[in-house]
């Protein structure tokens, strides 16, 4: 039990580590394989993007209805999650 934990926290270290690269510099193509071949090592990877990205999306409306935003801009701008 404490491996698989421990394995697990070193999945999220890393979909976080890949995330911001992306996040923080999206035009530049070595993350995007860097994240494509990891996605591509093991389905609990592509788990883990996933959640964060539901992570990142429910951060966004909450942010949203705080400041009065309506939902539907958001709505219209989102990114399909990445499908293996």
């Amino acid at each position: 039990m404490e491996d698989e934990n421990k394995d697990m926290d070193l999945i999220w270290d890393r979909t976080l580590e890949l995330f911001i690269k992306i996040h923080d510099c999206p035009d530049n193509p070595e993350h995007f394989d860097s994240l494509v071949h990891w996605l591509n090592e093991s389905p609990a990877h592509l788990k883990a993007f996933n959640e964060l990205g539901q992570i990142w999306i429910s951060i966004g409306i909450a942010l949203a209805r705080e400041n009065g935003q309506p939902l539907i801009d958001l709505e219209r701008a989102q990114a399909p999650l990445i499908m293996h």
